[in-house]
């Protein structure tokens, strides 16, 4: 689950079903295949109901129909880091409900760990087999912190203020197109190309994409950032 406050998007999200007995899985291989799909399934839940949201507030009125779900994905979260995640979230997110303070939603952490274990991109899609391929890359070096300057800020001049200062790196981003691979390099060719246009036209809305579903998300995820 996240809700990354520079575009106010939400990616609540999932991988499946709960599933029944089958042949050939134990019972203890069993219960903790059905704690997994819960856990994903709560996440598909409130991803779906929110998919169009673009405000704290309408994530809230989103969560106080979802306290079930918060409840399965608390139960039934996995040890470790995204356990710990997890755990964070719901806290925050209840802590919004009983204030009813939409504000409190500005707390949540990076939820990205929780979409990559479910599977599934910010918009509750299979990640695509080209996840986390250029992790290693020169592209992805100047892609990634480009990226985040824009996704943390607030708003939209913020998101134009923070390409502009990133302005050469664009331009280097431009000039390593031809070198990527075929399942990323149209997605990547249209973010670079928007983020100029947004730069020269001082017009952000050039960026596209709203709701977390612009080509740069794409990018994002073949870079190996699940956000």
């Amino acid at each position: 689950m996240s809700f990354a406050s520079a575009a106010v998007i939400l990616a609540v999200v999932a991988s499946g079903i709960v599933a029944g007995s089958t042949v050939g899985v134990s019972v203890a291989g069993g219960a903790e295949h059905a704690s997994k799909a819960g856990f994903c399934g709560a996440n598909d839940s409130i991803d779906r109901a929110s998919a169009n949201v673009t405000t704290n507030a309408g994530f809230l009125a989103v969560l106080k129909k979802h306290t079930h779900d918060l409840t399965v994905l608390e139960e039934n979260s996995p040890p470790g880091a995204i356990g710990q995640t997890v755990k964070e979230t719901v806290t925050e997110a209840e802590t919004a409900i009983s204030s009813n303070n939409a504000n409190e939603l500005n707390n949540l952490p990076d939820g990205g760990s929780i979409d990559t274990y479910c599977g599934v991109n910010g918009n509750g899609q299979p990640l695509p087999s080209y996840f986390g391929k250029g992790t290693a890359t020169t592209f992805c070096s100047t892609f990634v912190p480009v990226y985040e300057g824009a996704q943390n800020a607030t708003n939209k001049a913020g998101v134009l203020a923070a390409i502009t200062a990133h302005q050469a790196q664009i331009d280097q981003l431009a000039s390593e197109l031809s070198s990527l691979p075929k399942s990323i390099k149209a997605k990547a060719t249209a973010a670079v190309d928007n983020a100029q246009k947004a730069i020269a036209s001082k017009n952000p809305s050039a960026l596209g994409g709203g709701n977390g579903g612009g080509p740069a998300s794409y990018v994002a995820l073949y870079c190996g950032q699940n956000e």
